[in-house]
């Protein structure tokens, strides 16, 4: 086994560990984007899935670039807009603007990956 430097992942052993927890990000992002499609309900988790995965590609840029090929990010974003259209007024009116808004923020991050 070979040790290349300090960091947590500077080891043989451990160095491809972070993407178990990309693959995990991505078969959730997958999983709920398919659900979403015919969703009727006010709560989703996708934009946490999706959080958690920008999140780690702030870590693991390299890692992240590789991985993200594995989602289709137009589709997502149209999926959710899609939803949020659906099912937007059933999100009580003070919480609606941010959620949009934050969905806003997490696409754009996802997009420059």
């Amino acid at each position: 086994m070979k040790i290349y430097s300090t960091a947590p992942e500077g080891n043989q052993m451990a160095d491809l560990e972070p993407a178990l927890y990309f693959n995990t990000a991505i078969e959730q992002i997958l999983e709920v984007e398919e659900w979403l499609r015919t969703a009727d309900e006010a709560c989703q988790p996708l934009l946490v899935h999706i959080d958690v995965f920008v999140y780690l590609s702030k870590k693991y840029p390299e890692m992240a670039n590789r991985r993200v090929a594995k989602l289709n990010r137009v589709q997502i974003k149209e999926t959710f807009y899609t939803w949020f259209e659906r099912c937007g007024k059933k999100i009580p009116a003070s919480f609606r603007e941010g959620i949009k808004e934050s969905a806003d923020v997490l696409f754009s991050e996802l997009e420059k990956i």
